[in-house]
């Protein structure tokens, strides 16, 4: 129920994504039954690809008044966690499914960043050769990129991220910037709670790597027009997602 496609080079390693108006299908349908099947660790990766699609509009829209989108966004990260643990103590949950099925299509249908203006997917584009270098699941490759560059952004927005621990984890206290750090130690938690990892080494992908994964994202950061991520910027998220 969106616009994008993905496409993997294998014998270049590049992994690459795109949308088009074009793309968007005349009819979806959604069956939850049909994700019943869905095992636990790829039930929990989707989700987490979900809130990452959210979260990448949520922190990287520059319009200074966004409240409705806010809170639209708040609460499809609320209802993401929420809807895929009950779906993970209950496969055949059919409400659960259909809330996360639900969920999920809402956080990239286009609805969400409607109104931010210019966003970037800049997880997504570390996170794109990882998949294609080490054949690793999207929402895994996601779960340990999320914290690090969260953690690495956070100093640059700190209203923002505080913001998002406010809401979402419903974090009171201390300056913004231990509400941001908060916020993003719950929301890491949680991750290991549904049992994805939260660092690159999770995944035996070793640190002299780096490099040659900040040179291969690169590429794609240009296709997307990340004009503020270079190599060094890259490498320095990789160093923080250890």
């Amino acid at each position: 129920m969106n616009s994008g496609m993905v496409i993997t080079n294998d014998e270049t390693s590049q992994k690459f994504g795109f949308g088009n108006k074009q793309l968007y299908p005349k009819v979806s349908i959604l069956d939850p039954t049909l994700t019943f099947s869905v095992p636990a660790n790829y039930t929990a990766y989707g989700a987490v690809d979900a809130i990452s699609h959210i979260l990448e509009f949520y922190f990287t829209t520059r319009d200074p008044s966004t409240a409705v989108q806010d809170r639209l966004m708040e609460g499809l990260i609320i209802n993401a966690m929420e809807s895929c643990n009950r779906v993970l103590l209950n496969p055949e949950d059919y409400d659960a499914r259909a809330d996360l099925m639900w969920t999920s299509t809402l956080a990239l249908n286009g609805l969400t960043a409607a109104g931010l203006g210019m966003v970037g997917f800049p997880m997504h584009m570390i996170e794109h050769t990882l998949s294609a270098f080490y054949n690793v699941p999207h929402g895994a490759g996601l779960s340990a990129i999320i914290p690090g560059w969260m953690r690495f952004q956070a100093p640059t927005q700190p209203q923002r991220f505080a913001q998002f621990a406010e809401r979402v984890f419903d974090i009171r206290t201390g300056s913004d910037e231990e509400k941001a750090s908060q916020g993003i130690e719950r929301l890491s938690k949680w991750f290991q709670e549904i049992h994805t990892p939260v660092t690159i080494t999770e995944l035996e992908i070793p640190a002299a790597d780096i490099s040659k994964i900040a040179e291969n994202a690169i590429t794609l950061a240009k296709v997307w027009r990340l004009r503020d991520y270079n190599t060094e910027k890259i490498e320095a998220i990789l160093r923080n997602c250890q």
